[in-house]
Parts: structure tokens; sequence; C-alpha cells
């Protein structure tokens, strides 16, 4: 069955994690995508994320600093629907391949730019990566960390946030050409992909509430929520819950045995100082109990909980099969990379019922499949090797 998009050609010369995720998204969903390689492979490749990020793709190479190279992408061009780029503000204009030169040859093509930074932005010019843009967007400084002041965040928040603003802004244009009958330029960034999630985190009133920025602490000294992750039997940790709604039978240290228990939806509104006196008992008492038997005894309280599992550990059942339920919605999937072998990824994250996407192959090599789309364009092999860098 074809796809939902099934018909739309996504040329796609993105680098880092934003953009390839994001066309994932697409060519999964049925768009045919043509990843855009400079001779020898996107350098990003020996990422072991790019074994995931960039299946479902056919692969060309190209020098696009070639005359001959410059022409072969613009033929491409002009069966193109939609074609990504993440390259500095500037640098697609001085190849060629700009929106104003790209629009002009194909008016219909939507064209998506997603750098580091946007265009006029203070730091457009600078090099950017995910990990800077923490630094410069602030991020480094509001997530919660294990000691004072700014933290490195193992996520990539930035690019994480931008592959979701990628196709969406991708499948607006397109919706929006149905009627114009006309592409456009969409652009977003990583530091406007970060900016989104800000607006989840960060939360600052003028006139909060006494208990406010008690609750939304960092985790140096640690909040309420930090606290409430707790080591027990057998080196194994749960998260517990005290502001989930839930009404609970038996409080959580009256469960767990601890004295004097206090009020649990009055722990939150505690000082640190407060906390402090409760909490090397709570963690006393946690580590008597097996993580399964906490777990059954404080949701047969009515306790919102859960065992906090590492990620192999979500992701099989005992004997190490994968979980029966992630099988069932599609969401493992077994690949024969052409550098890695076989390999057990995740399967598509959105169904449709009518259209159901798909995983389309493996990620190609780079310039696989330079015969097969620019043979059809005409080139012979002496001419494909002039400009795809191919031996």
């Amino acid at each position: 069955m074809a796809g939902a998009l099934d018909g739309v050609r996504v040329l796609d010369l993105s680098w880092g994690i934003a953009g390839a995720l994001g066309v994932l998204l697409l060519a999964e969903q049925g768009a045919d995508v043509i990843k855009v390689e400079p001779p020898g492979g996107d350098p990003f490749r020996d990422y072991d994320g790019y074994a995931v990020w960039n299946r479902s793709r056919r692969s060309v190479t190209v020098d696009l600093k070639q005359p001959a190279g410059l022409d072969a992408f613009l033929r491409l061009v002009d069966d193109a629907d939609v074609l990504v780029e993440t390259f500095r503000p500037g640098v697609t204009d001085r190849l060629g391949i700009g929106f104003d030169a790209i629009h002009s040859r194909n008016p219909r093509l939507v064209y998506c730019s997603c750098p580091a930074y946007p265009e006029g932005h203070r730091l457009a010019q600078r090099p950017g990566y995910d990990a800077l843009v923490q630094a410069s967007s602030g991020q480094q400084w509001e997530q919660p960390g294990w000691r004072l002041g700014p933290v490195f965040l193992h996520l990539p928040m930035p690019s994480m946030a931008a592959m979701f603003l990628v196709p969406t802004g991708i499948l607006a244009a397109l919706i929006a050409r149905e009627e114009t009958g006309r592409g456009q330029h969409v652009r977003t960034s990583l530091f406007q992909g970060v900016l989104l999630y800000t607006t989840q985190i960060w939360t600052w009133l003028e006139h909060p509430r006494a208990d406010f920025f008690g609750t939304m602490v960092k985790s140096y000294p640690p909040g309420v929520h930090q606290e409430m992750i707790y080591e027990v039997a057998g080196g194994e940790y749960v998260h517990t819950s005290v502001m989930s709604g839930l009404a609970p039978i038996k409080s959580q240290d009256e469960i767990v045995g601890v004295p004097e228990a206090s009020d649990p939806m009055r722990y939150p509104t505690l000082s640190a100082e407060e906390r402090a006196q409760i909490t090397p008992m709570r963690r006393q008492a946690y580590q008597e109990w097996s993580r399964d038997a906490l777990v059954d005894e404080f949701r047969a309280n009515n306790h919102a909980v859960e065992p906090i599992v590492g990620f192999g550990e979500q992701f099989t059942v005992d004997g190490g099969q994968p979980h029966r339920q992630l099988v069932a919605n599609d969401m493992v999937a077994t690949l024969d990379d052409p550098e890695l072998g076989t390999t057990t990824q995740v399967g598509v994250p959105i169904h449709l019922a009518g259209t159901p996407g798909a995983i389309r192959g493996p990620r190609p090599l780079p310039g696989q499949h330079n015969e097969e789309i620019f043979g059809a364009l005409g080139y012979s092999a002496e001419q494909l090797a002039s400009f795809t860098g191919a031996q």
C-alpha cells in the first residue's frame, strides 16, 4: 500500500541530527527521499545514529562546486517537491542553490532551511552545532543538573526539537501549495528548536505562589522531582510521584515504613532543610524493598510509580526477546545495515490507518544510487565519474 506521501520527492542535503531525522519522518510515510552527499559521503556518517537516521532513502554523490555537478543537481531539482538543507545562511547562495535560484527554476518546490542559527541572528555565521546552541541559548544553565551551574545535556535538545519543526513546516507548505500552486521558503533552526522546548521548561511568574520556585528548582540542591527517585534493593530504582492527582489509600511513607510520615501533598512545599530531615529515613526504608514488590504495593494503594529501567530493559522481556507490545506496534525493526550487518532499530513512530508508514530499507552507501537516479536523466558512466567522485 502506498504511503501518505507517495509521489512526493525530497532532496535531502542536510547534515547532523535535525535534518536527517526530520526527513526520515517524511521518508517512512512514503516520500521518495534522495540523500545528496559530497563525494566520499556525508562527513557525519561515522556517527552510530546515522545507521537509523538515514535509512529509507536513496543516495547520490555530487560535487556541487563543479559546473557538471551543479547542473546534475539542478536537473534533480526540476522534478523535486521538497529540498532540505542545513548550511549556514548564505552558503547555498554561494553554491548557486539558494532559495531564489531554486524557486525561479522550480516555483512549486518547498525549500526548507534548518541551520544552527536563523538568518540575521548575531551568531548566524559562527560555527554552530547542538552543544554550542545549548550554550548560547541558556539551555545548559536552566536544565536540572548534578551540581551548581550549567551542565551539558546528554539529550541534544536543540536538534531533537528542530527535528519536529522540519517536517511540520514542510507539510504545512505542501498543503498551502495545493491552494497557491507555489512552493515557499520554510525556515527554522536549532536555535528555534531549543526555544520550542523552553516553552515547556522555563517558567517565570511575576507573582508566583510561595512554593513555586522550590518546585521548579534545579537538581542541586535537588528539587522535589529529583528527590522522587529512590534506590531499592539490588541497586535498582523507582520513580514515585506525589503530584499525580491520585487519592492514595496509604501514603508512601506508611507503605515503606517511615515513622512520623509526612503529608505527601505537603512535601513539595517543604524547604530543602525540612526535606533533608525526611529524605535519609526514606532512602533507607526504600532499600528494604525489591523493585517489583514495591511497585505492586504502591499501585495497590493508588500511587503513581514506575520502575526506572535502562533502554535495553524496556525494549525486551525475559530471555532477551523483543517486547510483544513493541512488536505489535511495529516499534521494533530488524534491518541489515550495509556496514554494520544485522541491527535492531526503532520502528516507525507514526501510525496512519489508511496509508501506513513503513521502513523502506537500511541507510544507503554513499552514491549507491548514482547510476539509478542520474542514469535516468541520461548521464553516462563517464559523465557520472566526473562529478560524483565514483571510481
